[in-house]
């Protein structure tokens, strides 16, 4: 093949620039809109450990995917309230994979570590165990697929049971 040389002294063939020329042509005719996920709800929270070093809890987020492909929740920080009593602010520990058109709940694990909580409040937390109570998450879900990230926002406050 005959090479065509720039002013630059970088070489370029016909095929790569061609190869070059489609493939930007295919992404962008590929690309679709991508559409915000919608969290519909807390369906259960569990204080799986409290302890000085802090709290290890599981809570079940409903939500909606209206999109065509599926994508993963990253590590994300959320602010929570239980029963008036300020946990801090608690982070997912783990991916977790939402799947494509579909509307379900999903489990995420959250730590915390309690430091601005006094004693009294984590007393109270975990005297109430059982009982229903109005639980508060508010943050930022970081999700996307491969290297296209999105912040949607969740700021859903139900009445649960503590498991």
């Amino acid at each position: 093949m005959r090479c065509i040389k720039y002013n630059c002294n970088f070489p370029f063939s016909i095929f790569n620039l061609l190869s070059s020329v489609f493939l930007i042509i295919f992404l962008l005719v590929g690309c679709k809109s991508f559409k915000e996920a919608e969290c519909t709800g807390v369906t259960g929270f569990k204080i799986n450990k409290v302890d000085l070093n802090g709290l290890d809890a599981d809570i079940q987020l409903g939500i909606k995917n209206p999109n065509n492909i599926g994508f993963s929740v990253y590590r994300s920080s959320f602010d929570v309230i239980y029963n008036g009593v300020n946990l801090g602010t608690a982070h997912s520990s783990k991916r977790v994979h939402i799947d494509a058109n579909s509307e379900k709940t999903y489990s995420f694990n959250l730590k915390s570590n309690l430091k601005n909580v006094n004693l009294m409040d984590i007393m109270k937390l975990v005297n109430s165990s059982g009982a229903k109570g109005v639980l508060q998450v508010k943050g930022n879900m970081k999700a996307g697929k491969f290297y296209l990230k999105k912040k949607f926002p969740v700021d859903v406050k139900e009445r649960v049971g503590m498991n």
